[in-house]
């Protein structure tokens, strides 16, 4: 469903700093944890004191999503670190929860920690989303020019009519998105989850082949039999990138399949004429249709 312009700004959730009011769309609730778990984390180590306003996620998940992070999810909590409250409730008053996220910012210095981090899930204020424009215009107000409140606004696509959703996802300045798995001047490697696979930028060559053949590594614990690598933002890849990914694919098990995706019409040539395009575990596709 995901209509959002390309225009909107993207930041990284490793690059999220007191001060940013963002926006997490999401389709999927693994892209969900991966997101929501790395700013948790990041805001803890940070010594940032936490605040999860929760409508599906009990606080024990919350816990165990922090776990393969090293971060101690229950400890936090007992330490008044990171705290779950409930979302809303019927009496809802979007004044007052906004007044309690700056009280909250307050407590937080007054604790000694450096600032807030807020995270919420959105899906409170179904079916009438109109007291939604209302608290993320009060969020807004708070958080710009603060230098002690950060904040992400979680809201699930599959529960949120189109309009709706565009509309609420534009009342933010930016969007929040994974962190990738390689990030240099040459090639960046970001997981994707609706398709599950990797979406490629940059120049896959002899200098980069290591850290892409990395990130095709860390694919094979992904239960999906099939994973998406998308090429669509691919400037360069020579025949080193070429061979990396041959090899991935040949080390899957059977009933594994690397769906390439948006690969140039002159290298999918290339792979016809010698031959690697019969690959097994290697699947070429026109375009970015499955």
């Amino acid at each position: 469903m995901r209509n959002i312009n390309d225009s909107v700004s993207t930041k990284h959730t490793g690059h999220v700093r007191l001060g940013d009011h963002l926006c997490l769309p999401f389709a999927s609730d693994l892209e969900q944890r991966e997101v929501v778990s790395a700013y948790i984390a990041d805001g803890l180590v940070r010594g940032e004191r936490v605040l999860y306003y929760s409508d599906r996620t009990a606080p024990g998940a919350i816990d165990a999503w922090l776990d393969p992070r090293g971060v101690d999810g229950a400890l936090a909590m007992a330490r008044g670190q990171l705290e779950v409250r409930p979302a809303a409730d019927d009496e809802f008053d979007p004044d007052v929860l906004v007044d309690g996220i700056r009280h909250a910012v307050r407590d937080a210095r007054a604790a000694g920690f450096q600032g807030l981090r807020l995270t919420g899930e959105m899906s409170w204020a179904l079916p009438d989303t109109v007291r939604l424009h209302e608290y993320e215009s009060g969020v807004a107000s708070t958080v710009t020019g603060s230098d002690g409140l950060a904040a992400i606004c979680q809201y699930d696509e599959r529960l949120f009519d189109k309009a709706d959703f565009s509309g609420l996802v534009s009342l933010h300045p930016g969007l929040v998105s994974v962190d990738p798995l390689h990030d240099d001047r040459r090639l960046r490697v970001v997981p994707t989850y609706s398709p599950r696979g990797l979406r490629v930028h940059g120049t896959v060559d002899e200098l980069t082949a290591a850290p892409f053949a990395e990130a095709l590594a860390h694919t094979a614990d992904w239960p999906e039999r099939v994973v998406v690598i998308d090429f669509a933002d691919l400037q360069f890849i020579d025949v080193a990138g070429i061979r990396t990914l041959v090899r991935a694919a040949e080390a899957l098990p059977p009933d594994r399949t690397l769906q390439v995706r948006h690969l140039a019409p002159t290298l999918r040539n290339v792979l016809r004429i010698v031959g690697w395009d019969n690959t097994p575990g290697l699947l070429i596709v026109s375009g970015g249709a499955s």
